[in-house]
């Protein structure tokens, strides 16, 4: 089963693009900080706030270990979800990753009208959010596709998305239909040898 997953730094559209893309290929949409938010039981920054990055990191891993989608999803994931090797590998399994990618300064001026994001918050915000991208941008290079979503709509990140990773979708269709049509023949062939 192919899912699509977008990765990339915060405030690069990976929710917004996430929606979109899941209506128009008519999929689930699977958001992880909100899979994240549900099992802590309260807001990111507030787990941020009360219980530390690395309790928000471990809680990440689980979540990210559990995801299985029962029908091909798109599953939009946070910043650093893809940094981590761990879960790098259980997404890469789960199908085409896809990195959405902006300049700093569309993601500072996206992410200081949100108060949402802890590591973007406080004076050290900029200095903070130039050396985490820094430090993930190899992590992000290793999706399937990169996608550069800068003076982009919603709407025209959505179809780049779209026209990067049909050929791909397609290719997975072909082989999960190749897998079936193998166990049925197998099925086929068991029954035979029964008579």
């Amino acid at each position: 089963m192919t899912h699509v997953v977008l990765t990339g730094f915060m405030g690069v559209g990976k929710t917004a693009v996430g929606r979109r893309l899941a209506r128009r290929l008519g999929r689930p949409f699977i958001d992880t900080d909100q899979l994240i938010e549900e099992a802590a039981g309260k807001p990111i920054s507030k787990i941020f706030d009360e219980d530390g990055e690395d309790y928000f990191r471990d809680l990440e891993r689980r979540i990210i270990a559990e995801l299985e989608p029962d029908t091909p999803a798109v599953i939009s994931t946070g910043g650093g979800t893809f940094a981590n090797a761990t879960n790098r590998k259980r997404l890469e399994e789960l199908g085409v990753t896809v990195c959405l990618m902006t300049k700093l300064e569309t993601i500072l001026e996206r992410v200081q009208r949100n108060d949402r994001r802890p590591l973007a918050q406080g004076p050290e915000g900029r200095k903070r959010l130039e050396r985490l991208l820094k430090e993930r941008m190899p992590s992000y290079r290793k999706a399937d596709v990169l996608i550069e979503t800068d003076s982009l709509s919603i709407d025209q990140s959505m179809q780049r998305v779209l026209n990067m990773i049909e050929p791909r979708l397609k290719q997975g269709e072909l082989g999960e239909q190749a897998g079936q049509t193998g166990q049925a023949g197998q099925a086929d062939h068991a029954g035979d040898d029964e008579e």
